[in-house]
């Protein structure tokens, strides 16, 4: 996987501190994780197994949400009947003495 950055020896890290040797040994690194990364490139078909799988995942999250979602619609719904039904009630009651 091609970055586009690229420094070069005497700048960034390698620069003033630690000279030509460290600029080596990073160098050295960064092209052990660049083999790395080719050797494990996912194939074509890995590839369609794991986008299969996070979108199963994400329709598993959006049924879950949708649910909650629903509960805390219909509980709130709940809540604001029972309060009206207590103002009623009480206003009925204040209106029975008059």
């Amino acid at each position: 996987m091609e970055t586009g950055n690229h420094l070069e020896p005497g700048e960034g890290w390698g620069g003033e501190r630690g000279g030509p040797e460290s600029w080596a040994r990073l160098q050295g690194l960064l092209d052990l994780v660049r083999q790395e990364q080719k050797r494990t490139e996912l194939s074509p078909e890995r590839r369609a197994q794991i986008r299969e799988r996070v979108l199963e995942r994400f329709e598993q999250y959006e049924v879950r949400r949708r649910r909650w979602r629903a509960f805390a619609v219909a509980a709130g719904a709940l809540m604001v009947t029972g309060v009206l039904v207590m103002v009623a009630a009480r206003m009925r009651a204040a209106c029975s003495y008059l």
